[in-house]
């Protein structure tokens, strides 16, 4: 999967337009892209940092021909000159039945971002996963330094999610203060996150019980308001029925794109095995106003998850 995404991921970044050459290549058994970087167009650090936020990539090397005569190839390992506002592992250790792998999840939330108005923002930015599940998308926004809000429709989802976050940041003995709300449309909880020696204000994560439906009705009265920049969600994936996906998003569409900022971004994954990529776009479109991302990179992240989900693909579509 890794390898599946890896390309599509760095050219659909902010990366991609000054990338002159990408190649896979094999060095000692393990797999690498190789990018010359067009000169001149943005500094290391720059490069560096947007390296650090994809989720296809573990490490960053410099990569050297020949050292004083030596023929390599030779490899520099190269610091991130960012950290993220909480360890990723939170995304990692957090287990449950139905969980969408990490890695792919922080690629779909990348891949939002670097599609619509927000691509190079290094500002706080605020993300909402209307199909919250046991909260991965969650996590992996905060780790990112983002605001993150859920919404899922089984109580005891939405329950265990709140038990885990709330031993995870005890035993890492990072500051957070929570409110819970019993509210006639369902519990609410807000969780203000701030670690140890991370300047500025706290992060937010809001986990709602409810119909993401009525998802304007679960966003109101937060602090910042409801709208966000991107909407990222999975899919359930063992409908497989165009009719059944199609109920599901001519309910929640609407509600979704109306929190939504202009630029904003929705991405959607889901079984592409008997799904057919035109059939989620045009459903999408019409029951969204959103205008879907048909062109590459966005068309090449079909991959294949294990024997019964063969295909996963995942859609982008922008809020003009």
């Amino acid at each position: 999967m890794v390898e599946t995404l890896a390309e599509p991921e760095l050219r659909a970044s902010p990366l991609g337009p000054v990338i002159e050459e990408l190649q896979r290549i094999v060095l000692g058994g393990q797999s690498y892209l190789l990018a010359r970087i067009e000169e001149g167009r943005l500094d290391r650090e720059e490069c560096l940092r947007l390296l650090a936020h994809l989720g296809t990539i573990s490490e960053v090397y410099e990569y050297f021909a020949e050292v004083g005569g030596v023929e390599g190839p030779f490899l520099r390992p190269l610091a991130w000159p960012w950290q993220p506002f909480i360890s990723p592992e939170i995304a990692e250790v957090r287990r449950y039945k139905g969980k969408t792998n990490e890695i792919f999840t922080r690629v779909l939330l990348n891949v939002a971002l670097f599609a619509g108005a927000y691509a190079s923002s290094r500002e706080r930015l605020r993300i909402l996963d209307p199909l919250a599940g046991g909260g991965t998308t969650l996590f992996v926004a905060l780790a990112a330094g983002h605001d993150a809000f859920g919404i899922e429709q089984k109580r005891q989802d939405v329950e265990t999610t709140a038990v885990f976050l709330r031993q995870y940041l005890t035993g890492e003995g990072i500051a957070f203060k929570e409110i819970c709300e019993r509210r006639r449309s369902g519990k609410r909880y807000q969780f203000e996150v701030r670690p140890a020696g991370k300047s500025g204000e706290g992060r937010l994560l809001v986990l709602v019980h409810g119909d993401s439906s009525e998802a304007p009705l679960h966003l109101r009265n937060i602090p910042g308001g409801p709208r966000v920049h991107a909407i990222v969600g999975d899919l359930p994936y063992g409908i497989q029925h165009l009719g059944e996906i199609g109920a599901l998003l001519q309910q929640a569409l609407p509600a979704w794109s109306e929190l939504l900022l202009p630029g904003g971004t929705l991405a959607l994954a889901w079984n592409a095995t008997r799904l057919p990529r035109q059939d989620i776009c045009t459903l999408v479109e019409r029951y969204s106003g959103l205008q879907p991302r048909n062109d590459p990179p966005y068309t090449q992240f079909a991959h294949t998850v294990d024997r019964v989900i063969k295909k996963r693909d995942l859609l982008v579509a922008v809020k003009a």
